[in-house]
């Protein structure tokens, strides 16, 4: 299998919130980063491909800024998310 990554990943087990328009608001577990997005473990709502959702890391002294974040893979395990423009 070719690994098409642009951007090297980093194990990142961290909380965030996942605001969709038609599902709400969740918390997620993190699996991991990259400068291009991060991969989120399944949770209370599936989220589909060409999805685009508000991401929030939890659990910061401060409130952590809100991020677009388009849904471009899911597997069985859980879903990739990049940065949305």
């Amino acid at each position: 299998m070719d690994n098409k990554r642009q951007f090297q990943r980093t194990r990142f087990a961290s909380r965030v919130k996942v605001d969709h328009p038609r599902h709400g608001s969740a918390v997620f577990t993190t699996g991991d980063v990259s400068d291009g997005g991060v991969y989120i473990a399944r949770g209370a709502f599936d989220l589909v491909v060409g999805d685009v959702v508000e991401v929030q890391l939890q659990g910061l002294p401060m409130e952590a800024p809100v991020v677009r974040m388009l849904v471009v893979r899911s597997d069985a395990s859980g879903f990739g998310l990049r940065y949305a423009v």
